[in-house]
């Protein structure tokens, strides 16, 4: 059985790059040198998010915000996804 931690966890795009496809490479692109800083800062939020963490529904989505990033903390403003955690009991 999936429980839901949290249906409205909403991430930047950094982020949603490495949870939807597992890719981090368009970090080396943006930061260069700084991408294992960028990459360990996104792994760290996977983990405290206390579950897996799948994309949801993209008309959740909020195209440009200021919020925080879920995940990362990240408080560049942009785009954040809709992303649900889930965990198994």
């Amino acid at each position: 059985m999936v429980d839901i931690i949290d249906d409205n966890f909403l991430i930047c795009t950094d982020c949603l790059m490495l949870i939807a496809n597992g890719d981090d490479s368009g970090l080396d692109y943006h930061y260069g040198r700084g991408a294992a800083d960028r990459l360990a800062e996104i792994e760290a939020g996977i983990a405290a998010a206390g579950g897996n963490i799948v994309p949801g529904e993209f008309d959740r989505d909020e195209e440009f915000s200021t919020r925080d990033c879920d995940c990362c903390g990240s408080s560049l403003a942009g785009s954040r996804h809709h992303c649900v955690v889930l965990t198994s009991v």
